[in-house]
């Protein structure tokens, strides 16, 4: 009876270590190497062009329509590389030396299916800027219902 119990104050305490662990992770700000993906919201601010500033979703292919651009290609960019981008862009056809800037606004989702004694089994969903680890998603889920070693949990990615 003592092992369980102690087995059981042990793992409610990894558990909330685990919680806890993942409020960095929310607050922190995306890193400049954040590539841009399908889905994402992104600003973006022409200097002295009011009337081209705005917010575009990116399609689910990854390109974008801005001003009088179409289909540009943004997945796998980062935003000061598409703002390298619109700034050629621009430049070429529409405006005279163009100052543009580009940021993240909303990240797509990513999600992770999770599976067996778990109190909440099902989809987790996590922002799309956050790489979640196996522990994170389990916490996310309510966490396990029983105690399983680690040669006991798999991970399955696509």
């Amino acid at each position: 009876m003592k092992t369980g119990f102690c087995r059981r104050i042990v793992y409610a305490g990894l558990v909330a270590w685990q919680l806890g662990a993942l409020i960095p992770h929310v607050k922190a700000e995306v890193g400049a190497d954040y590539q841009i993906g399908p889905l994402d919201i992104i600003l973006i601010d022409v200097v002295g062009e009011k009337d081209l500033s705005r917010e575009v979703r990116v399609s689910s292919g990854g390109t974008i329509t801005f001003a009088w651009l179409t289909n540009v290609e943004v997945k796998g960019k980062t935003a000061a590389d598409v703002e390298t981008l619109l700034r050629e862009l621009l430049d070429r056809d529409y405006l005279v030396d163009p100052t543009v800037m580009v940021s993240v606004k909303d990240y797509r989702n990513r999600e992770a299916t999770v599976l067996g004694p778990v109190k909440k089994p099902g989809t987790v969903h996590s922002r799309g800027d956050q790489k979640p680890q196996p522990w994170a998603v389990i916490a996310r889920a309510g966490g396990k219902t029983t105690p399983a070693t680690e040669s006991q949990t798999k991970v399955q990615r696509r």
